[in-house]
């Protein structure tokens, strides 16, 4: 056995310091963790030719002998990376990476316990090295140096073993199971990649993804990805957000955030949940609204328990995020009273509605189709958008959750046909009466508020809804009408108008009206 000293300057008394850092267990242990996960994935492609395709990370506390043990079979250290694991101000030569500091084991071991030893060898090494950190005897000593002991052992052989004995942090039965509990969460995405096994005293460790909200034909979750300026930086923020399905639970709702595939913040009941989206404790979207988010490019603490962003970055990444979900923010908001209201507008209903509306439009497209005097060039044109003014900030995040699309194809003239898919709201979350996108040339997407303040007295009467999905009908035909009739885009003030009153009157007329 070969041995020699190694100066770990600055003064060894400085991990006794360590020990009052303001870790919790789980981000303590996460650092070695991260430490046996990046080993893996460092040298993934190497591993897999030699038919090694995952790594596992047993970490087993016993409490008789006051001992925590971190074991992983990765791809191991070398001489080099041995020592830098060890010394105080030494950082790894990569970038970029989940250990990227380089004083993770040190920091977790000494404030963990007073006595730790680390014990590593490589793929295809013949040699293993083992080297012991007694902190009181360092104190004492007034020593800055330790030995590290080489032994052969087999090449096949690799991975890391850490020891901390004399645990001044001792893990109570409930704070383990916590410590289970955010572990998976935190590793989640290591755990469902197949890549990554962890045990905990036996335990096998394992994320189950939280259930979805299908309502209305919709599975509410949707891809994040937006980046915004602070402090002349660009912040690149990806992930997913979500609404959960009944009986989810409160310490589920919150995001999850990221960096680098593993949560900073987040876990059941540790959920990041910003008051300017999430309002108050017991509010119905901090029972509903959740997601993961990443924060790859975000400053992160030493601790990597949190982000250095009390400058200002998180106000700014709470607003910007806001603006982003706000749809769902909204979806959040409804109780289950006001989902089931949503849902009593039946198929049925819907149904009478669209057979005594068909009549109606029909009577419109003859209208147009007899009185067309608009130049062929005109109504073919392929970029025309009658419906530019209402395609404001606030339409493009408009809710998408409406009961039976009806949809309604109408002569615009002799030639053009376009299709309006109405639908009924009974929402009033921007407080628009109409809202309307355009899909293509041809298709329109109308959302009609029977919720607006004005005509909220007259929601549940039937005949009032015919009548005024009839008078919507002709207001954006009108409107359609006025704009192909436009010079250089502009409509004349009333050119909707007149040709509202046109269709209002020929249908009259011919006694249609009468039949509403």
């Amino acid at each position: 056995m070969d041995t020699e000293e190694l100066n770990i300057q600055p003064e060894a008394s400085i991990l006794e310091v360590f020990s009052n850092l303001s870790y919790k267990v789980w981000y303590a242990i996460a650092e070695f963790v991260d430490n046996s996960t990046q080993s893996f994935y460092s040298n993934e492609e190497m591993l897999k030719e030699h038919g090694i395709n995952s790594v596992n990370i047993e970490i087993n506390y016993d409490i008789c002998k006051n001992e925590l043990t971190i074991t992983d079979d990765a791809f191991g250290m070398e001489y080099e990376d041995f020592v830098r694991a060890i010394k105080l101000d030494s950082k790894p030569h990569t970038t970029g990476t989940r250990n990227e500091f380089g004083m993770g084991l040190k920091t977790a071991a000494s404030w963990f316990g007073f006595i730790w030893s680390v014990q590593s060898t490589q793929y295809g090494s013949d040699k293993e090295y083992k080297a012991e950190v007694d902190i009181h005897k360092l104190k004492e000593k007034r020593q800055n140096s330790i030995t590290i002991m080489t032994t052969k052992c087999e090449r096949k052989k690799h991975g890391t073993k850490i020891v901390i004995k004399d645990i001044s942090k001792k893990i109570a039965p409930a704070t383990r199971k916590k410590v289970c509990t955010l572990l998976q969460s935190m590793y989640r995405r290591d755990l469902n990649s197949g890549k990554v096994n962890i045990s905990f005293d036996g335990e096998k460790l394992s994320f189950k993804k939280y259930a979805i909200l299908t309502w209305k034909d919709r599975y509410w979750k949707e891809d994040v990805d937006f980046s915004f300026l602070f402090d002349e930086k660009k912040y690149h923020v990806t992930g997913f957000v979500g609404i959960l399905a009944e009986g989810s639970g409160f310490d589920k709702a919150g995001f999850a955030l990221f960096r680098r595939d593993r949560v900073v913040i987040g876990g059941e009941g540790q959920n990041y949940k910003p008051d300017k989206i999430f309002i108050q404790a017991q509010s119905p979207i901090s029972h509903k609204l959740f997601g993961e988010l990443n924060l790859d490019n975000f400053p992160i603490n030493q601790a990597k328990d949190g982000f250095v962003w009390d400058y200002g970055l998180e106000d700014e990444f709470v607003k910007q995020l806001r603006l982003n979900i706000d749809e769902y923010i909204r979806i959040a908001k409804k109780t289950n009273k006001a989902r089931v209201k949503e849902e009593q507008f039946t198929q049925g209903a819907s149904d009478k509605i669209h057979n005594n509306v068909s009549s109606f439009t029909k009577k419109l497209s003859d209208i147009n189709s007899e009185n067309s005097e608009i130049q062929e060039e005109q109504d073919t044109a392929s970029d025309l958008n009658p419906f530019d003014e209402y395609l404001n900030e606030s339409n493009k995040q408009s809710e998408s959750i409406f009961d039976c699309v009806r949809p309604y194809t109408v002569n615009i003239d002799s030639i053009t046909k376009r299709t309006y898919n109405i639908r009924w709201s009974i929402a009033n979350d921007n407080g628009y009466w109409i809202t309307t996108k355009s899909v293509d040339e041809k298709t329109v997407d109308v959302i009609i508020n029977v919720n607006h303040q004005f005509f909220k007295p007259y929601i549940n009467e039937q005949d009032f809804q015919i009548i005024i999905e009839k008078f919507v009908i002709a207001f954006l035909i009108a409107e359609d009408k006025a704009k192909q009739y436009s010079e250089c885009g502009l409509v004349k003030p009333n050119a909707i108008r007149n040709e509202l009153n046109r269709y209002l009157s020929e249908i009259a007329r011919s006694e249609m009206y009468g039949n509403i």
